[in-house]
């Protein structure tokens, strides 16, 4: 069974780019359009990896990492954001205990690169438990 790695944006053509250009990689990409979409589908399936958008409407991409890292703390936790901001960036690793952070427009090969870090991470730290 291939590991599921959930991306949220509220952009729905990043999110449909994102699939297409992913779908080969070694694992099933799930998306979400806002931090609720994301919280339902956490609930349904064991997610391996998470993606986000920082600046999404309702609650932001930081406020959604606190709860993963709550609901789900190994799985590895990716922040992108449009706007650089060190504070962003401080906050995010200290409420989400982020893995990356990618300023957009990201560059896919390193993201996919960062996901299939993040995954073997992942697997190399459940092999030592």
């Amino acid at each position: 069974m291939r590991p599921k790695v959930l991306f949220v944006d509220d952009d729905r053509r990043l999110l449909m780019g994102m699939a297409r250009s992913l779908r080969r990689e070694p694992f099933e990409l799930l998306t979400a359009c806002d931090a609720d979409e994301a919280q339902q589908i956490v609930k349904r399936w064991a997610i391996s990896l998470i993606v986000t958008d920082e600046h999404m409407p309702g609650r932001r991409g930081t406020e959604l990492l606190a709860w993963m890292a709550q609901a789900c703390p190994e799985a590895p936790r990716i922040v992108l954001t449009g706007s650089w901001d060190p504070e962003t960036a401080v906050r995010a690793v200290n409420e989400g205990a982020v893995y990356r952070y990618f300023s957009k427009p990201v560059d896919l090969r390193k993201l996919a690169a960062a996901i299939r870090s993040g995954l073997q991470h992942r697997a190399e730290l459940a092999s030592r438990v």
